[in-house]
């Protein structure tokens, strides 16, 4: 059964009243008609079930939350944020569709001296944006997803790698349980089974019954510098490869994603 989203605004009490691209989805694409069963989703990990009791003249379909839907995702052990080199359009927008599927919990575009998409496009991110909502909204819509990931504005690799190794300077604030990887394709052919299995395995492990944040980088097209790989492994992010073939920047995101997921039991 198909699922539509449900904002916060149009939800009061058990009641709800849809308007806009999700109820002409609902009464134009669909052709749902009053007494028909709904599957909504609030985009922070709630799904519920309703009823339509009216379509309004207006367009905009009104009804009641009748229950909650509970064990449709497994609880995930391990938060996922990719730091994705910045990708040409169709490119970035395939990364968000598929990171979406795979559980990916936040997209931070990079910018490199490597990056291949020029400097003026990503100042326009913002007007991106509502495309980028678009893409991740109707992925999390299709693969029955009640969460929807964040895209954030882009960031200079060297402020985001260093933003993600670093710990509270007071000791007695808690300390984050992360873990910071970077693909690069410079290891000569080294797998991941080589690479990163080991301290997948070992942070699966360490982290108990916490869940623990996964921060992911992957390389524009042209890849990461020495450089910048050095900058990553002084900083204690783990260094791996992913086989002997050179993946696009795309695909390096999709399998390296799908092998952090299979670790911690989440595919």
């Amino acid at each position: 059964m198909p699922q539509f989203f449900l904002p916060p605004q149009a939800l009061k009490e058990k009641t709800f009243r849809l308007t806009g691209p999700e109820a002409f989805h609902i009464t134009k694409v669909l052709r749902y008609q009053p007494g028909q069963s709904l599957v909504l989703f609030d985009g922070k990990g709630g799904r519920f079930e309703a009823v339509i009791q009216a379509i309004e003249k207006d367009g905009s379909v009104s009804g009641a939350l009748t229950g909650t839907l509970h064990g449709t995702e497994e609880r995930k052990p391990a938060e996922i944020r990719l730091y994705q080199g910045l990708l040409k359009a169709s490119h970035w927008d395939w990364v968000l569709e598929k990171g979406t599927e795979l559980g990916v919990a936040a997209f931070i575009p990079v910018t490199t001296p490597r990056t291949v998409v020029l400097l003026h496009e990503a100042e326009r991110v913002k007007a991106k944006a509502e495309r980028w909502g678009r893409v991740v909204m109707a992925a999390a819509k299709q693969c029955g997803r009640a969460d929807l990931p964040e895209v954030l504005e882009p960031v200079q690799f060297r402020d985001s790698v260093k933003a993600c190794l670093r710990q509270p300077e007071d000791e007695a604030a808690p300390k984050t349980r992360s873990l910071t990887l970077l693909a690069w394709e410079g290891l000569n052919g080294a797998t991941a089974c080589e690479t990163i299995r080991l301290s997948l395995r070992e942070a699966d492990q360490s982290r108990g019954a916490e869940k623990i944040t996964v921060n992911l980088f992957i390389g524009p097209e042209g890849g990461f510098t020495e450089e910048e790989v050095e900058l990553a492994e002084s900083l204690d992010a783990v260094i791996f490869g992913l086989g002997p073939r050179t993946l696009r920047a795309e695909t390096a995101a999709v399998a390296a994603v799908s092998l952090i997921q299979y670790e911690f039991g989440s595919l």
